[in-house]
């Protein structure tokens, strides 16, 4: 893959304000502290906001070493091959270096910034830039290992470890090796054409973290301010390249000549600005579109979960209603049984005790008439 040289950004700042409404709009689903490819690196010790911060820092930190030492070179040198090479390198890497830095799942983006310090180091080390430019080669040399250096670091922090694991280094470095940069413009291929398994990466993984609305309206944030930054000096930048290959062009003989396609060409990148910012807000909200859909379509999916999950505990809540109803009947029953039982017992006592006395009242009465029938007998002999 490879980048456009002199791109800086691709959102106009006025587009920030809808942008933020629509995203907001969407953004009523809960937002996870890791993003998709994090969730497979338990080593990790930072949230996806604290290195989605980091990896924007680390872009701006690689873009001043960038231009430091392009300006320098282009200050000491007295070839003017070599004083467009460095302002190439300006105009190239830095939109290079921020693309890497918005990459919208931020450990990619984290690991896309390592494996472009090491391809630039070794484009300027071992590749087909180690002679860019001749004298003052050391210089982009030392910019190119700082960058790595401090990339490498940063990375490290990040973990529990508080360092990178060797196999990592290799692993990066190897991808790099196989991957080198080439050409003027530093044309690269990105970490997005590597094994996606291999980063935790999928489909669904991959439309997750595009559907993170919370991370999307930070990345479109970190975006505006780059650009903001860099729009002035990469207009100029292309000026004055633009005006470097009108001056090496042979079919200009004369200093008039030279002004006057000076000139046009700055007409021509000025004319077009606009048209090429509309077309970037254009892909910008058609992106905010697509990053919408798939937020609605993520809580669309959550509501149908939590739909089914209600469901399966209302039915599990009645089932244990029903048990705890058929336990109380069957204790009301219980209950009842008991009593009747106990009544029956009380009553057959009772009627027992009855008999008992209704007989001995009998034994009485009949003891007694017994008794005044012999009395009378003998008065009456």
């Amino acid at each position: 893959m490879s980048s456009t040289p002199g791109r800086a950004g691709t959102a106009l700042p006025p587009a920030a304000g809808l942008t933020l409404t629509i995203l907001l709009l969407g953004a009523c689903a809960s937002v996870p502290t890791q993003s998709a490819s994090m969730q497979t690196a338990p080593e990790l010790a930072a949230s996806a906001t604290q290195l989605q911060l980091r990896s924007f820092e680390m872009g701006r930190a690689l873009s001043t070493l960038i231009e430091q030492a392009a300006d320098s070179i282009q200050t000491t040198s007295p070839d003017p091959v070599t004083r467009r090479t460095a302002l190439l390198w300006k105009v190239s890497g830095i939109p290079l270096v921020q693309e890497a830095a918005l990459r919208l799942d931020p450990l990619v983006a984290a690991v896309d910034l390592a494996a472009f310090t090491i391809q630039q180091l070794d484009y300027f080390t071992t590749g087909s830039g180690r002679d860019a430019f001749g004298p003052q080669q050391s210089i982009a040399v030392a910019a190119a290992r700082e960058s790595e250096r401090i990339v490498l670091a940063s990375a490290g922090r990040n973990l529990k470890s508080g360092r990178l694991s060797p196999q990592f280094a290799i692993s990066v470095r190897q991808w790099a090796a196989e991957h080198p940069m080439h050409g003027p413009t530093l044309t690269r291929a990105t970490i997005l054409d590597s094994d996606w398994d291999a980063l935790g990466l999928s489909a669904q993984s991959l439309q997750a973290t595009i559907g993170n609305v919370d991370r999307t309206i930070t990345n479109i944030t970190y975006r505006l301010s780059f650009l903001n930054e860099t729009l002035a000096k990469q207009a100029r930048w292309n000026a004055e390249l633009a005006m470097a290959e009108a001056m090496d062009s042979p079919r200009v003989d004369s200093i008039y000549g030279i002004g006057t396609a000076t000139l046009g060409s700055v007409g021509t990148f000025l004319d077009s600005t606009p048209a090429l910012l509309d077309r970037q807000r254009e892909a910008l909200m058609r992106d905010v579109d697509r990053q919408r859909v798939l937020a609605f379509q993520d809580i669309a999916a959550q509501v149908r979960v939590l739909e089914v999950t209600l469901a399966q505990e209302r039915a599990a809540l009645m089932a244990q209603v029903g048990q705890e109803r058929e336990a109380t009947l069957l204790a009301a029953d219980s209950v009842v049984s008991r009593s009747l039982i106990q009544s029956e017992v009380a009553l057959d006592r009772l009627l027992r005790k009855v008999l008992v006395g209704a007989l001995l009242v009998v034994l009485a009465l009949l003891g007694s008439g017994m008794l005044l029938i012999q009395r009378w007998k003998a008065v009456t002999t």
